[in-house]
């Protein structure tokens, strides 16, 4: 039970409540708050965005800085364009502006659909489950309420708004924040990216 993810102790504790067995559903709740709580220690802690970067390049993943608190990157900087995976580049970025958010760029690895609002919410509704949305490959909550990003397989395809009600397309010349960063609230995965299927679909 000590090596159980969140996940897992969601699952498990869905078993345990639809059989009744309390003791095991006590247990699995205490273990997911400590999870929970070590979770949120971490990424609240001073160099949570620093240490992030540092892994998404690890991955393979450029990344770039973009304004503490904001989706934009800094005045005088080249935006995505100057995105990296190189480990140095990416500790003096954020040796210099630690709580600078980050960006990834779409296009390469991945893009994104941008479900923002109820809006995109609603139309998310009614497309989810049809073959309009490709596979998903990780989902993250944004800085808004009822917002996510889709994290799909690069398609060669631009950036494009409005494709449907409340949703836009991110893909080459384009980018989006990655969680943890903050904006009104923080980004974060909802379901963690599958890195190995990305590089399997390319």
């Amino acid at each position: 039970m000590n090596d159980l993810n969140e996940r897992q102790i969601e699952q498990q504790l869905d078993a345990a409540l639809s059989r009744l067995d309390l003791t095991t559903f006590t247990t699995l709740s205490d273990k997911g708050d400590q999870l929970v709580a070590a979770r949120e220690a971490r990424l609240t802690a001073p160099d949570a965005l620093a240490n992030a970067a540092r892994w998404y390049a690890a991955q393979g993943i450029p990344v770039f800085p973009l304004m503490p608190g904001d989706k934009k990157p800094f005045p005088g900087s080249r935006g995505f364009k100057d995105a990296t995976t190189d480990p140095d580049q990416v500790a003096r970025w954020w040796k210099t502006h630690p709580q600078a958010n980050i960006g990834l760029p779409t296009g390469g690895l991945f893009d994104v659909i941008d479900i923002d609002g109820e809006q995109g919410a609603i139309s998310y509704r009614h497309l989810a489950g049809t073959d309009v949305i490709p596979r998903i490959y990780g989902k993250a909550t944004t800085g808004r309420p009822c917002s996510r990003h889709l994290y799909i397989a690069a398609t060669g395809d631009g950036n494009s708004t409005g494709v449907w009600p409340g949703i836009d397309y991110r893909g080459r010349g384009g980018y989006v924040v990655a969680p943890p960063s903050r904006t009104e609230r923080r980004y974060d995965w909802e379901r963690p990216l599958d890195l190995a299927g990305l590089k399997a679909a390319r």
